[in-house]
């Protein structure tokens, strides 16, 4: 009786786990479709690739990217060249120091990655965007220039997440890396350029990780390089000295007599804005550093006073 029963429900216990984990695996290849990093070029380490773009579906309605994109090697050489960046590597003195912006990529990068670029914007779709990894062979810890790429709006957005000239903060215990470690990097953009002034409506609505990033006009920077007007920023990139490079969060340009614009002073309002809450938020920062340190200097004074042995009472002389 039993063996028949078991004959009997054997059929039906394989449709029930057909079509419970049916739906799993045609949902499983599709996850793993619309998550999945495809590779343009992977040689020594470096890696440029196409990704999901998550900035696409944070936007209300969907804002999707001007994808595939037509640049030239040569354009991207100018554009690319053309951005520095400075951080520092999670030291106290890394606030009081200037910065000190070097570019993103260098002379022998940049003769590797901007053609694989150029190749991947060809292929990349309007919910995707390009990305890039170069390793440091010398990094413990696994520092790399790391980052994505993508076109909206005749903008060309770089967003950096990681970079190999500076080290990760030491962890003391082989940890894994913090995403949010961004080592207080921020972007510039080399002169003779600028960087470009997205209006709000036009400004993507950025991962939570993703805090460094700075946009081109590529526009006008691609009609430069179509005009052999590249100036500086070709070939050969040495590191560019501070005040060579504007960033929108960090330098104050000074005036020129008669050629200020409402969108220029706008621009400076803004630059001023933000330097002041940087520097407001480092001041409480010390101030709460230095608050615990006289904590911690009362509580040692008070274990040291309590572990001091009293000196027995001397019993004075009698008198003759």
């Amino acid at each position: 009786m039993r063996i028949a029963l078991n004959a009997w429900l054997h059929p039906i216990r394989s449709w029930v786990l057909f079509l419970t984990l049916g739906p799993v695996g045609l949902a499983l290849p599709a996850c793993q479709i619309f998550g999945h990093e495809r590779l343009i070029y992977n040689e020594h380490g470096v890696q440029i690739g196409i990704q999901t773009d998550p900035s696409v579906q944070r936007s209300s309605p969907p804002a999707p990217n001007a994808h595939p994109a037509s640049l030239s090697s040569q354009e991207l050489l100018i554009m690319l060249g053309s951005v520095r960046v400075s951080g520092w590597s999670g030291t106290v003195l890394g606030w009081f120091e200037a910065p000190r912006p070097i570019p993103l990529f260098d002379d022998a990068d940049l003769r590797v990655i901007v053609q694989p670029v150029a190749e991947a914007f060809k292929q990349v779709g309007p919910t995707q965007r390009v990305f890039f990894s170069l390793p440091n062979p010398k990094s413990a810890y696994g520092d790399a220039t790391a980052g994505s790429l993508f076109m909206r709006h005749s903008y060309l957005h770089v967003v950096v997440t990681d970079h190999k000239a500076f080290a990760r903060a030491d962890t003391a215990g082989g940890d894994d890396k913090d995403v949010r470690d961004t080592k207080g990097m921020k972007l510039w953009v080399a002169a003779p350029y600028q960087p470009a002034v997205v209006s709000q409506s036009n400004e993507p609505d950025w991962a939570p990780f993703e805090t460094v990033h700075i946009s081109l006009n590529a526009k006008e920077m691609s009609a430069r390089a179509r005009n052999g007007a590249g100036g500086a920023v070709t070939t050969g990139i040495t590191q560019a000295p501070q005040a060579d490079a504007v960033s929108p969060t960090q330098t104050i340009r000074e005036p020129s007599a008669g050629t200020e614009s409402p969108q220029d002073l706008k621009l400076q309002i803004r630059e001023l804005t933000q330097s002041n809450l940087d520097l407001r938020d480092r001041l409480n920062e010390q101030t709460r550093q230095v608050h615990e340190l006289k904590d911690e200097l009362a509580r040692l004074r008070q274990e040291l006073d309590r572990g001091k042995p009293k000196s027995p009472a001397t019993k004075k002389p009698a008198s003759p």
